[in-house]
């Protein structure tokens, strides 16, 4: 028997909200097998998630992590269709909800978006990068940067710091980049200082130069021949990083 559009949207919603809470099983063609929808379901969120957040799992316990997991899946009315997106709800969900735990662990929020870029990182599309050459001729070359890339400020060094050992006296400003090598499209890390995400912020936002760089960092240090100093060192940390690819010749 075909049901009509609007018991079919109330099936699949009844049918929905069983699987997350379990409660109120609606009827079905084959009504024996409705219970394996739940645990197949929740099977699937339980290893997205368990696979999304391996260090944050293990911080706080293999049974506070089950109930959060199962704490989510029966309030969360999920937004998106793929899967593999779902730890980015997962970690608002946290953030906006109340965990016994959130007090005993003030920097697992951070933790959750640092494991989630990972994944977002490493699956975003493929984005156009400018022509660029490996070797730059002066100062007026144009830095061509790689754009699959995050930056995430921390209060917590979740990044550089085994996280058992991370107190409140750990709390200040961290940065930490995330991005897709060009060459591997391996995600890779890398912690910075504000000097250093300033100016790479810059490179990605609009055409720089050596020059631009060096007037940039100017208001950190006076001294001009410390500058070109710095500037070398982090073109050069950049370019074995992947963080820039090269240059465009003026």
């Amino acid at each position: 028997m075909q049901l009509i559009p609007n018991k079919t949207f109330a099936l699949q919603t009844d049918l929905g909200l069983y699987c997350r809470t379990g409660r109120d099983q609606p009827e079905t063609s084959i009504q024996e097998h409705t219970f394996h929808y739940r645990r197949l379901v929740y099977n699937i969120i339980k290893d997205t998630m368990k696979t999304a957040f391996p260090i944050a799992r293990k911080l706080i316990g293999k049974k506070r992590w089950k109930k959060s997991v199962a704490y989510f899946f029966e309030n969360h009315k999920c937004e998106t269709p793929q899967i593999w997106k779902l730890p980015s709800e997962f970690c608002e969900f946290y953030e906006k909800n109340p965990f016994p735990f959130k007090k005993e662990f003030p920097f697992l929020k951070e933790l959750l978006q640092y494991e989630w870029l990972e994944i977002d990182v490493f699956m975003m599309e493929d984005l156009p990068v400018e022509k660029f050459k490996t070797t730059r001729l002066s100062k007026k070359d144009i830095l061509i940067p790689n754009p699959e890339i995050r930056i995430l400020p921390l209060q917590y060094p979740v990044h550089i710091k085994k996280i058992k050992q991370i107190t409140q006296e750990d709390k200040e400003q961290y940065f930490v980049s995330i991005h897709r090598d060009y060459y591997t499209k391996q995600v890779k890390f890398n912690d910075l200082s504000f000097a250093l995400v300033e100016m790479l912020i810059r490179i990605n936002e609009e055409e720089t130069s050596i020059f631009d760089l060096e007037n940039l960092f100017s208001k950190y240090e006076n001294d001009t021949g410390k500058t070109e100093k710095v500037i070398d060192t982090f073109i050069d940390f950049a370019l074995r990083n992947n963080l820039i690819l090269g240059f465009k010749n003026n």
